[in-house]
């Protein structure tokens, strides 16, 4: 089509308008700045022509068209705002307002009423915009000013609908609904997750999951975008439902999983009230989980945030100055060898303060006893995992797929908007097949659910290499002890699939990385990749552990990736820092964190005291948070938030993203660079004068190849670049075990990876404790009636190895004869999977 034909021109309002071809009325209208009345149509939903607000007049065509299902022709002359079309519209306005809470719409009084009532009167049943969280913010009010709407000359109909608050992160009152089904073509469009729909008939009609499921039991994901698109205020979430309309915006990068989603925080005053989906088509395309949805506000912005330092003198909490709180720290530390110093982050951290962290425990300390947690969390499958992310595939890869293959993998609540695309990618004919112990996200969508008995996945995957073996003919069952024959069958059924195709993307979740033989598993995935010519992308729970291994904050690692047994990098380290860094000893960090070990000095940053912390003469924690107890430290450091901070992460697929400063740390709180700069100044190290996170940055892209630019970082998808390796404890397996009569349940534990600076986010988001609450085990519904354990009874599980006590959560998905536990990070019960065998409390 030549470009003269592209454009059509077309008259609005006696406008004579040249517009693209394709478009809609609306559209056209909308990109000429010509206002038409909506309360269905969204930019980025289909046409639906629910509402007809929009209705105009067109030459030639008979009746009065919807403009957002018209498209515009070559010559069409439309009218939008004629009195025939307002009175119908005004018409139309009033039916949908009978069934609407809709006294100070009409009031005579409104005006003075929203100019002298000082609050929003808040209630638990909204009957008049004064008060509605979405006063001022709706665009029902819109369009009734708009159109001079004074009064409803039909009967007011209150539905009398139950004002629906028992999910977690926000509230439903239909009463408020207008039908528009922007939420449900939102969740089933644009989220694909099918979970609302149109329920019964006319004035009954009204909105929700089907047969009267709740939204747990329906699958929702809790993602926020049913109540981003709602028109009036009936979705408004919980925390900020009193909050108002923010001030301003400010777009930075998601903290709380290696996804790296680019959200917009919504900012009033100096305060975070909520946090919203960034348009960004490279990673997450306008979408959330409910983590960067929900759970960014009450996080930052808990009123037991930390606000000045204090120590613990004689068992009594002393709030003192930052230069006591400096002073004192730079004394402990300074009498201290580093072999007696031990330093422990996150790897959820800013690339700025991991590199700084581990800068100045070798620059300042004299050690490299520095370490994340992710050593604990990967364990002895670490190197393997990192193996898969050198071979690392683009979140994009998805798009091009014929089949992808999910392997321990669940997107419900975490890495929700991969799900999106997994959905999207069947949308167009992919193929999803899904390898998983448990009912999971992709359970009910892929097209083959592979279920291994937990403990077999190790056989399982490898008869699965067998199968795709280049030199391998035909699709003959592999042979493996414990999977069973129909699995054995499906498998080569999947072997076909992969080997007939070569578009293959491998997803790994977490599912397996805290089995006894993880290693194992991650090898077989690597083979299996490079069998069938696989790209592979690994989803870490960390934000920032691509960063974490490039920023050295590791014993063995250097700046760059480098071991730290390079003499030749630890010369250009001192001569670069101007300072004698020491050579690595043969004694890890790793191993000074689990011996028991003494420590004289022991630095968690941004981290808590484990339930079993190696012991130590001092200890210093600097968080947003106190410890739990508050007396879990000799030395507190109120440090900042990811909202109150400038600097860069490096998500899963290796992009480097910015992430940006939007309100002050609250308190005297400092950024966690900033800390450490003033200790080290104060213990006479060199090299600690930085003003900023940017000059940080610059150090670190004099060292850190392809690192760029920290204002506009190139954000190019890249596999990981590591030369050294990690020293991991391998854990010992208790192989295959089955179930007998003494122990007749296979039990298999997850480590809590929804975290936030050491703490499970279910600490301080109300809501996520109803989600993915640790410390509960899980049973299959009729496991529990046998045993005659009802929800939330307290259950001894029992092992050759343990004895715990959890609360009893009733699964009807859970496999018949399992259990599955999520540990708080510290907590170990024996080798994993294992049999034991379980009885209420007290009978």
């Amino acid at each position: 089509m030549s470009k003269q034909n592209e454009k059509v021109t077309i008259n609005i309002d006696n406008q004579v308008l040249e517009v693209k071809r394709g478009l809609t009325i609306l559209q056209a209208a909308e990109r000429n700045n010509i206002y038409i009345p909506t309360l269905c149509a969204h930019q980025d939903l289909t046409p639906f022509g629910g509402c007809r607000m929009c209705i105009v007049e067109v030459e030639g065509m008979r009746g009065f068209p919807t403009a957002c299902t018209t498209p515009v022709e070559e010559g069409m002359v439309i009218r939008t705002h004629t009195a025939q079309v307002q009175a119908e519209r005004k018409e139309i306005l009033q039916l949908i307002l009978s069934e609407h809470t809709s006294s100070c719409l009409i009031c005579d009084e409104k005006d003075e009423c929203k100019e002298y009532m000082g609050t929003i009167r808040k209630a638990g049943v909204i009957t008049g915009c004064r008060y509605c969280p979405n006063d001022g913010q709706c665009e029902l009010q819109e369009v009734v000013e708009r159109l001079e709407v004074k009064e409803i000359d039909y009967p007011v109909y209150y539905r009398h609908l139950r004002v629906e608050k028992d999910d977690p992160f926000y509230d439903r009152d239909y009463n408020l609904c207008i039908l528009c089904g922007r939420c449900i073509r939102m969740c089933q469009e644009i989220r694909t997750a099918n979970t609302l729909a149109f329920k019964q008939r006319g004035r009954y009609t009204v909105i929700g999951p089907a047969y009267d499921r709740t939204h747990l039991e329906a699958g929702c994901e809790f993602c926020g975008a049913c109540v981003s698109v709602c028109p009036t205020g009936a979705l408004s979430e919980k925390v900020r439902k009193w909050d108002g309309k923010a001030d301003r915006e400010e777009i930075t990068t998601c903290p709380l999983c290696g996804v790296g989603c680019q959200i917009s925080l919504q900012v009033k005053g100096e305060e975070v009230i909520g946090s919203l989906p960034a348009e960004d088509p490279m990673v997450n395309n306008g979408q959330l989980c409910v983590k960067g949805r929900f759970c960014v506000t009450e996080l930052v912005g808990n009123y037991q945030r930390l606000r000045r330092p204090y120590k613990v003198q004689n068992g009594t909490k002393v709030d003192i100055f930052w230069e006591e709180a400096i002073e004192l720290a730079a004394e402990k530390l300074s009498a201290c060898s580093g072999e007696d110093f031990g330093m422990l982050i996150p790897p959820n951290f800013c690339n700025e303060d991991l590199y700084l962290a581990q800068k100045f425990a070798r620059v300042a300390l004299g050690s490299h006893n520095i370490d994340t947690t992710a050593r604990s969390f990967y364990e002895s499958g670490f190197n393997t995992y990192l193996d898969l992310m050198r071979m690392g595939a683009p979140l994009s890869d998805l798009q091009e797929a014929s089949v992808i293959l999910c392997i321990g993998l669940d997107t419900r609540f975490g890495r929700s908007v991969v799900g999106v695309e997994l959905r999207k990618a069947i949308a167009r004919g992919a193929k999803i097949i899904s390898i998983h112990p448990r009912h999971h996200s992709l359970s009910v969508i892929a097209d083959k659910w592979i279920q291994p008995v937990p403990g077999t996945e190790v056989s399982l995957l490898h008869s699965l290499v067998r199968l795709t073996e280049k030199k391998r003919t035909g699709t003959t069952r592999s042979k493996s002890k414990g999977i069973g024959e129909s699995l054995g069958d499906e498998l080569a059924t999947v072997a076909k699939t992969l080997k007939g195709t070569s578009a293959v993307v491998i997803l790994v979740g977490s599912e397996f990385l805290p089995y006894d033989q993880s290693p194992q598993i991650l090898e077989a995935i690597e083979r299996l990749a490079r069998n069938i010519g696989a790209g592979v992308l690994p989803l870490p729970a960390q934000s920032n552990l691509f960063g974490s291994i490039l920023m050295g904050a590791y014993p063995e690692l250097l700046p760059g990736g480098f071991s730290s047994t390079d003499k030749k990098r630890i010369a250009g380290l001192r001569k670069k820092w101007n300072a004698d860094i020491p050579h690595l000893s043969s004694r890890s960090n790793k191993e000074i964190f689990s011996s028991g070990k003494r420590l004289k000095m022991l630095y968690l940053m941004g981290e808590v005291p484990p339930n079993l912390r190696p012991p130590s003469e001092f200890l210093i924690v600097q968080n947003i948070y106190p410890p739990v107890p508050w007396d879990g430290g000799d030395l507190v450091l109120p440090s900042a938030a990811f909202t109150e901070v400038d600097g860069t992460f490096i998500n899963g697929e290796g992009r480097i993203q910015r992430v940006r400063k939007a309100v002050d740390p609250p308190g005297e709180a400092l950024p966690d660079w900033e800390i450490l700069c003033r200790i080290a100044k104060k213990m006479g190290a060199k090299g600690f004068d930085f003003s900023s996170a940017r000059e940080i940055h610059e150090e670190i892209s004099s060292l850190v190849k392809g690192f760029g630019d920290f204002d506009n970082p190139a954000r190019k998808a890249t596999s990981l670049t590591c030369e050294g390796e990690l020293t991991v404890s391998q854990r010992r397996s208790s192989g295959t075990k089955k179930a007998d009569k003494k122990l007749p349940f296979l039990l298999t534990t997850s480590m809590v990876e929804h975290t936030y600076r050491g703490f499970p986010l279910s600490t301080w988001v109300e809501g996520a404790s109803a989600l993915f609450a640790p410390g509960v085990v899980d049973i299959n519904s009729e496991d529990a009636k046998k045993a005659g354990i009802s929800e939330r009874d307290e259950v001894v599980v029992t092992s050759s190895h343990f004895e715990k006590t959890w609360p009893a959560r009733m699964v009807s998905e859970q496999p018949k004869g399992t259990l599955h536990v999520t540990l708080l990070r510290g907590e170990s019960v024996g080798p994993n999977p294992h049999p034991v065998k379980i009885r209420k409390k007290n009978v």
